[in-house]
Formats: structure tokens, C-alpha cells, sequence
């Protein structure tokens, strides 16, 4: 009996150590950061969090950062910015993009136009933003010869999605409207809206032509990873009440990296049904 006993705590330490690693190799590998320079003053950074980007002025002087990242990622971003003069954009509130707020002290940061409970829901003890957006509003920014265009798209994958285009460089950061290669990812409390999300991406499509996207999670893309989100979402909802439409789908999308519990095929077919019932 003892030695039975004794064979199973083995075992288990075992699967225990084994099963530590792959959560330590994966978390790992998701706060890894890959840069990518653009052009002199912007900066990509792919990875460690939700991706983010740091455009500066030619001058030097000032910087926009697009979500700053969490954890020990989110340091190594900071020690990128070398500005005086900082403003950064959270296109939503989820940590793994406003993870390192706190690290810039003194700048000016601005959001879509949660409420207080909505943002500290989300984002915890994070301080609420010093500027909001407005549901449908546009705000537009400078950063050198760089004209910069914040849009709230209202509730979809959250409460308020920011998106923000680079109209000289033609470059798209959506935040985690897109999920590039991956099944995206639903909470309740954050005030994620399937139908919404479908018509935030219709938006995305019709107001912007650009020519590279920057997704929330994954790597960089073209146009068309908006159009495949819309279409993942589009095929689910439509084939919910065909079994072998789903099956296929299933199939389809059976490349799409998933984040058990929070995301899978099978996920957002059980989301999208509960908001239907809803």
C-alpha cells in the first residue's frame, strides 16, 4: 500500500513539475518581445503583452506610446522612450495593455470613454485615464510630421475600443479587435459585444484603407486580417443552428491558437449563442 502510495505522489510530482514548465515555457514565450523598427521614429513592438508601437517627433522631443505592455515586458519597453514628453494611448482596458501606465510618470494618457467603474473593473487599481474619446468620436494628434487619428469604436471586444490610424504611413493599430491567427477572446464583465464586434470590424473595413494593420495579439498584417476576423465571427454566427457548418468551421479554424479557459472555437460559439439568447 505504501509503496503504491508512494509511486503515485511520484507521479503526480512529476506531472506537476512537467506541467509547471509548459506554463513557464508559454508564459515565456507570450511576454517575449520581437522589435521591429519601421522607420527612424516608429518603433513596433510585437509581443510581451498586447503589441505596441512608440512613435517619436524628429525632434525628439515627444513620444506616443499605443499600450504599454505588462509585467517585465512592459519594462523593457519603458527603458525604450527617451522623450520628455509622452502620451500614451490604451486602446482598451485589459492589463496586458496598460500593464506599465505607471511607469511614465507624468504623461498624459488617453482612452475611450469608459466610466470610472467600468475602467477600475478592468483595469484595477490603474488610474483612470486624464483624457477620454467619446463613443464614435475622433480625436486627432501631431507627434512630428505625423498626423495620428484616435477613433472610439464603442463596445466590442470591451466597454469603449480605441482604435488608432497613422494616416501618413497608412498604419491601422486595432487593438484586440483583431486577434490575428488566434481565437479572440471574451469576458462578460469587460462588456464584450459579438454583433458589436462584428460591426466595429464593418467600420474598420469602410473608414480605413491601410496598408499595414497591427493586430492586439500576433504579427503583423495587411488589411485583410480585419476582413478574416469579420468573417471568423460572420461563419460562427450564421452556422449556429447548422451542425455540419460548424463542424466544418471547426476544422477551418482549427489552426487558430487558443488561451484555455478564455478562448477556443468552441468558446465563441457558446458566446455568441448566449448572446443571442440574451
Amino acid at each position: 500500500m505504501k509503496r503504491t502510495l508512494s509511486i503515485a505522489l511520484s507521479v503526480f510530482a512529476a506531472l506537476l513539475i512537467i506541467c509547471t514548465v509548459f506554463i513557464y515555457i508559454g508564459y515565456d514565450k507570450f511576454m517575449a518581445i520581437e522589435t521591429v523598427e519601421h522607420d527612424p521614429q516608429l518603433e513596433i513592438f510585437l509581443g510581451g503583452g498586447g503589441n505596441s508601437i512608440v512613435l517619436t517627433s524628429e525632434d525628439g522631443s515627444t513620444a506616443l506610446i499605443v499600450d504599454t505592455k505588462m509585467g517585465r515586458a512592459a519594462k523593457e519597453l519603458r527603458k525604450k522612450v527617451k522623450a520628455a514628453n509622452i502620451i500614451i494611448v490604451n486602446t482598451h482596458a485589459h492589463p496586458d495593455h496598460i500593464g506599465g501606465n505607471a511607469l511614465y510618470k507624468g504623461a498624459h494618457v488617453i482612452s475611450g470613454a469608459y466610466t470610472a467603474d467600468q475602467w477600475h473593473a478592468m483595469a484595477g487599481k490603474t488610474p483612470f485615464p486624464d483624457e477620454t474619446v467619446p463613443e464614435n468620436g475622433e480625436k486627432v494628434l501631431k507627434i512630428g510630421s505625423e498626423t495620428v487619428h484616435l477613433r472610439n469604436i464603442g463596445r466590442a471586444h470591451t466597454w469603449q475600443d480605441l482604435v488608432v490610424y497613422l494616416e501618413n504611413r497608412k498604419m491601422l493599430i486595432t487593438g484586440d479587435l483583431v486577434f490575428l491567427n488566434m481565437h479572440p477572446v471574451f469576458n462578460n464583465a469587460g462588456g464584450c459585444s459579438a454583433e458589436g464586434w462584428i460591426s466595429a470590424l464593418d467600420s474598420l473595413s469602410r473608414d480605413f484603407d491601410p496598408v499595414m494593420v497591427m493586430p492586439g495579439h500576433g504579427p503583423l498584417s495587411d488589411k485583410y486580417a480585419v476582413t478574416e476576423m469579420k468573417e471568423y465571427f460572420s461563419s460562427i454566427r450564421d452556422a449556429l443552428d447548422d451542425k455540419k457548418q460548424l463542424q466544418y468551421l471547426r476544422k477551418k479554424y482549427t489552426h487558430y491558437r487558443s488561451l484555455p479557459p478564455m478562448s477556443g472555437f468552441d468558446m465563441t460559439v457558446k458566446y455568441i449563442k448566449g448572446e443571442r439568447k440574451g
